[in-house]
């Protein structure tokens, strides 16, 4: 379920049903079934108050009392979240300071803290770019004389991208643009580190065309990217030119002119044929995923009327005879992201001779394809049309099978795919696996995703029984307030609130992002008298600032998921993830 766990925050959207109000527990909606909706809405948004008068000085008070690593970087991030000044304080004089800490966790952090924060005004365009390029005032910055650290080089990169992804400033764009050119550029710069940052960067310029100079500078951007990969190279320097693949699919998507194009690129180098001998397996899984992102669905085998039916074809091919696992995989998931009348007959087909390790890209794949077709339907008339076929497909599955992570992977699947018929069974499932906390959580999302309400205080139950399985606690609670419940945030809030500093870290992980992501406002007061409680350890406080942090976001989606998802996780470097300090690991 790693694929699931890089790319889950589009699907589940829980800051979307949190702030909405959702269906409450309790509220007419609840017991009638949502049909008088709108009748018990209760958002649970934090007010503009709240966020500048309660939440904006705590954290700073905090901040300015400690030198201790945890909360340092934890309250940076949280009020980079934030995104805003606060009428006696700017968000750069607070963290621009950290920049020169003699920890490098702190100044790689406040690095990516400028770029989170968004703020796209001239300092902090400036600040991003001297420390990514290592010039004079990169170095004044962090008070490098002899240079800048390449840690915090990589994470003044990342922090450039997000800076450029939701502005229209364009000269903030350009200048992350002439930054990740010169670093791509500098082949004596060898550091994968900074190679693969600058070209993640790339991927977040988020260009539109509605004007010239936004046409240009996407297609300047295109061709350095397609000019990095098609550099022949070693395979270790092939891995760093994967997430050129995929970058550009997410500039361009499906419309673009340019995709034909590059559809042909990555299906020649995906049979290698193409003019570079490719020696890394990344180039072929990172090919499959950019064309699950560029290509239009497969309806009919007509290629006069379907250009692209030739891609999925391919895809169904790669899955069948490629000598790598992953990029059969990623080949599965591609299929139902691209989608289409032919794409299901041929998932559906595959799913039923697939054993236990193919099984479960099977079972997500057509959950997404459900989840994708259910959004083309309500942009075209508001509702939609339940797909049955596949959901029926998908319980037979789960009825015969007990391998978890198969059981997991199709609970998600049912889920994207709303087949509510199967919830009664996917409940007793949960509650007898609680042992198996990796399957009763996913068992947990799928629930939710469905939006089955009875499973309200089956899941209540499971988060009390979960304190030592903190991934199931983290995804009951996750489920719970994508249901709209609204005492769990409470049960999260005690947890924080009863530790004296024996708690384990997962423990303490679990609960702060888990309220994070959920965003209640009513967590406010408790948080804030724990960030400020000095006779606590660091920890317990650090992670009362991530949550804080969550809840005031600026964003509907967690800040590195414009990084994560459809990401080639497996071409991954140290500053990308490490499973601790990498910037998919940070909350």
């Amino acid at each position: 379920m790693f694929w699931w766990e890089f790319n889950k925050d589009p699907f589940i959207r829980l800051r979307d049903a949190v702030h909405s109000g959702g269906v409450q527990t309790g509220s007419d909606d609840y017991f009638l079934g949502g049909v008088r909706r709108g009748a018990a809405k209760d958002s649970m948004k934090p007010t503009e108050d709240q966020i500048m008068g309660e939440i904006l000085p705590a954290l700073k008070k905090a901040i300015d009392s400690t030198e201790d690593v945890d909360i340092v970087g934890a309250v940076m991030v949280a009020m980079a979240k934030v995104g805003k000044d606060h009428q006696d304080f700017k968000l750069l004089n607070v963290i621009k300071p950290r920049l020169t800490s003699g920890n490098q966790e702190i100044s790689e952090t406040a690095a990516l803290a400028i770029g989170i924060a968004g703020i796209a005004e001239e300092e902090q365009i400036n600040l991003l770019s001297g420390m990514a390029l290592d010039n004079e005032v990169g170095r004044k910055a962090t008070g490098r004389e002899n240079g800048v650290q390449f840690r915090t080089r990589t994470f003044a990169l990342y922090g450039l991208g997000l800076l450029a992804y939701p502005t229209n400033n364009l000269k903030a764009k350009t200048a992350t643009f002439q930054a990740c050119k010169q670093i791509l550029a500098d082949d004596k710069l060898t550091e994968r580190n900074i190679k693969v940052a600058a070209i993640q960067a790339l991927s977040l310029l988020n260009l539109g065309s509605s004007t010239d100079a936004e046409k240009q500078l996407l297609a300047d951007a295109v061709k350095v990217l397609h000019d990095y990969y098609m550099k022949p190279m070693g395979a270790s320097q092939q891995m760093i030119q994967s997430h050129c693949a995929t970058s550009i699919a997410k500039l361009v998507g499906k419309d673009h002119p340019e995709a034909a194009r590059f559809k042909e690129l990555f299906a020649i180098d995906l049979q290698e044929k193409g003019k570079v001998e490719r020696k890394s397996d990344d180039i072929a899984r990172a090919c499959v995923l950019a064309l699950g992102q560029l290509c239009q669905p497969y309806e009919e085998k007509d290629e006069k009327k379907n250009p692209d039916a030739k891609y999925s074809e391919l895809l169904l091919d790669t899955y069948k005879k490629h000598k790598d696992q992953q990029t059969k995989f990623f080949s599965v998931l591609a299929l139902g992201q691209i989608g289409g009348a032919e794409n299901r007959k041929a998932l559906m087909l595959e799913l039923g001779r697939a054993n236990k390790n193919n099984k479960p890209w099977f079972a997500l794949s057509l959950g997404v394809y459900s989840y994708f077709r259910y959004e083309a339907q309500k942009k075209a008339s508001g509702a939609i049309d339940p797909d049955r076929g596949v959901g029926e497909r998908l319980y037979d599955t789960l009825k015969t099978e007990n391998t978890p992570d198969v059981v997991a992977a199709l609970g998600v699947g049912l889920g994207l795919n709303q087949y509510t018929e199967a919830a009664d069974h996917m409940r007793t499932l949960m509650e007898n696996k609680i042992a198996q906390e990796e399957l009763a959580g996913y068992l947990c999302i799928g629930l939710a995703l469905m939006n089955d309400m009875a499973s309200t205080s089956t899941m209540l139950s499971v988060v009390d029984k979960s304190l030592r399985r903190p991934d199931l606690l983290k995804q009951a609670a996750i489920a719970l307030g994508k249901l709209g419940d609204k005492t769990v945030a409470d049960k999260l809030k005690d947890m924080l609130m009863d530790d004296k500093g024996s708690a384990p870290l997962a423990r303490l992980s679990a609960v702060a992002s888990a309220l994070g992501f959920i965003g209640d406002k009513r967590t406010i007061a408790p948080l804030t008298k724990l960030l400020l409680n000095k006779d606590l350890n660091g920890l317990s406080r650090a992670f009362a600032a991530v949550a804080l942090g969550g809840v005031a976001d600026k964003e509907p989606l967690p800040w590195n998921s414009k990084l994560s998802v459809n990401i080639n996780y497996r071409a991954s470097v140290e500053t990308l993830t490490n499973q601790s300090t990498g910037i998919l690991d940070i909350l």
